[in-house]
């Protein structure tokens, strides 16, 4: 990358007045830009700062050992340009003082400092994840083991064991608890949680299934897909009207349009089920149309929605009444769910307690007990006694936090506003782990560009420029991410403040460095693709494929990632 930095990173260098978060798209700088902020403060000719007045949060063991790497080749370049520069040689020293860590080391460190302040041994461990399992198993199989030897006197715990097994196979129940129980630790207060999942399932004053989060759920994706179908076929349309002798099916087109149109206007669960027929007609192409492509097009676009809005349709069988009903009839399984749940969260938490260990989920909870209170009010004085210890706090890779977690950065940086947030909402991996990217969403949409932002108002940059890539295949990411990225698909509109940039020219290659294979394929796809794979890598390596080096082309060799 060149050294010289665009002007949306020198923003985000040195941008200063509040929490600012950067959404960096892939190959933008975003590393080299958390080591360049980091430097500018360190560097600071009226007031200096020191490597370890900074919290610097990522999210592996090996992210914090490569960026304590960069930092430190970062510093060395600088001292070699200032050898007589004693505060910067001073800062080397402190690198490895640097609080550079995951946010579970953080964590674990605070926690072993302020133990007294908790119901917590000072001389805790932290347990891995299958030591955790283990222990979560056994005491999975005693909580059982007492439900069962009880279950004469737990009519909840009976109405669950036949809602998943009609009495006869358990084996789910287990799973289903640590799924719940896991859920419910990424949220604030899992407690408050639960209860709202025994208050959601309360129908008893409930008119129409509409009036039920799942409801509403599924009527608001019908009305999304609705309006999909809607747009293409007002395009077929459009293009109908200009071609000649296609006048009929353009008018029954737009009979189905009105049909489907009709049908977003409902809100109502039993609504929907009354006028959810729809009378697609009799599409006849005349014979003396000449473009069989629009034809074609036409004929796809009517396939595909019906049997499409049919499969959605079929969601709304049974009505209100019945719908309703059978959630009053679930509500015993879901108490005695949240029960379990419960049940074992205690015991699990009794069984840590007696051996000095810790999970990650407790990490995380322990230190927000710490810094917010278990009400989870305002931030505590401790927080403001830790927020105090750091210039500011970095969090890389902030689209793979979860709730607890960006609490806990809010709370030690509540006194100072002293945030920095980068990260990529479109490279969020971790949500398997629980990790919430709309915690990255609501302040990309809340905050205002930091050129705009007032003094202590969140702000944002945005940077766009891609080092990494040619214009190639930058145009064709923009292109393929503008049509299909939406707020409902991926979490934000791909716009012009989100499309990339080319950030430094490239050597042409050779030959087009885009291409879409389609393989013909049988019920099993894993052969033809694992051939076609092996056949173009092959192809690759014959010599006169090139890939770039430099200010030159080079044929491609094995271990070239292109």
């Amino acid at each position: 990358m060149a050294e010289k930095l665009t002007p949306q990173q020198l923003q985000a260098v040195t941008d200063r007045g509040g929490k600012l978060l950067v959404s960096a798209a892939a190959g933008s700088g975003k590393t080299k830009v958390l080591v360049d902020r980091l430097l500018s403060y360190l560097t600071d000719p009226v007031n200096p700062a020191n490597m370890d007045d900074f919290l610097i949060i990522t999210y592996t063991k090996m992210a914090a050992a490569e960026l304590r790497g960069k930092i430190a080749s970062k510093l060395s370049e600088q001292i070699a340009a200032n050898p007589g520069n004693r505060h910067l040689q001073q800062q080397m020293q402190r690198l490895y003082l640097a609080k550079i860590s995951t946010v579970h080391a953080f964590c674990a460190d605070l926690l072993r400092d302020y133990a007294y302040q908790l119901d917590i041994s000072g001389d805790f461990r932290v347990a891995e994840e299958n030591e955790c399992l283990e222990l979560q198993l056994r005491v999975m199989e005693k909580i059982l083991d007492e439900a069962y030897e009880n279950a004469s006197n737990d009519p909840d715990f009976c109405a669950l064991v036949d809602s998943q097994g009609f009495g006869r196979d358990d084996r789910q129940i287990p799973d289903i608890i640590l799924k719940v129980y896991n859920s419910a630790k990424c949220h604030l207060c899992p407690d408050s949680w639960l209860d709202w999942c025994l208050s959601v399932n309360d129908a008893s004053t409930m008119c129409d299934a509409s009036e039920t989060i799942w409801g509403r759920y599924l009527i608001d994706d019908l009305h999304q897909y609705l309006n999909l179908h809607i747009h293409a076929f007002e395009q077929c349309i459009l293009l109908a009207d200009q071609t000649g002798g296609m006048e009929k099916p353009a008018m029954l087109l737009r009979q189905t349009v009105s049909q489907l149109q009709k049908l977003t206007m409902y809100s109502r669960w039993d609504d929907i089920i009354v006028n959810m027929n729809i009378d697609y007609g009799r599409l006849i192409i005349p014979k003396e149309c000449a473009q069989t492509q629009l034809a074609e097009q036409i004929k796809a676009v009517r396939d595909a929605c019906k049997k499409g809005v049919a499969k959605k349709l079929r969601r709304f069988s049974d009505n209100s009444s019945q719908i309703l009903s059978d959630i009053h009839k679930s509500a015993p399984a879901v108490r005695g769910l949240v029960a379990l749940t419960r049940k074992f969260s205690e015991d699990y938490d009794r069984l840590k307690k007696d051996k000095h260990i810790l999970d990650f989920g407790d990490l995380e909870h322990k230190t927000l007990d710490l810094l917010t209170g278990k009400n989870r009010a305002d931030a505590t004085a401790i927080a403001r006694e830790v927020g105090l210890r750091y210039r500011e706090v970095m969090v890389d890779e902030y689209q793979d936090s979860n709730a607890v977690q960006d609490a806990i950065f809010s709370a030690i940086t509540h006194q100072r506003q002293n945030c920095f947030m980068v990260g990529d909402v479109k490279q969020s991996i971790y949500q398997f782990r629980l990790a919430d990217p709309g915690i990255f969403l609501d302040k990309y949409n809340d905050f205002v560009h930091a050129d705009e932002a007032i003094a202590g108002c969140g702000r944002k940059v945005v940077l766009s420029n891609n080092f990494r890539s040619s214009g190639a295949i930058i145009d064709a990411v923009n292109d393929v991410f503008s049509k299909c990225m939406t707020p409902q698909v991926g979490g934000l509109t791909y716009g012009a403040d989100e499309a990339l940039h080319a950030g430094i020219p490239h050597i042409a290659l050779n030959e087009p460095e885009i291409e879409l294979h389609g393989i013909a394929v049988s019920e099993d796809t894993y052969e033809e693709e694992a051939s076609f794979v092996a056949q173009t890598v092959a192809q690759l390596l014959d010599g006169t494929h090139m890939v770039r080096q430099g200010e030159s082309l080079r044929p491609i060799v094995p271990g070239d990632v292109v």
